[in-house]
């Protein structure tokens, strides 16, 4: 089965936050960009409250590995 379009973004999303985590500055720029898009601020938020960088999308369910390191 495909990927949706919105399992992409998550990915995507979620991937960008793994690349931006060290600085700290960036990665509140990025989630208040996310947090702008329809359906993924719950998502921005989860990432920013969360101590530890997140874990590959496929950890979160998403099905999509476009984004993701091979």
């Amino acid at each position: 089965m495909a990927a949706t379009e919105s399992e992409h973004l998550k990915s995507l999303i979620i991937s960008t936050a793994q690349e931006l985590w060290e600085d700290k500055d960036a990665l509140s720029t990025f989630l208040n960009v996310v947090r702008r898009s329809e359906g993924f601020a719950k998502l921005a938020d989860t990432l920013e409250q969360s101590e530890v960088r997140p874990a590959n999308a496929t950890f979160y369910g998403v099905k999509s590995t476009e984004f993701q390191e091979r």
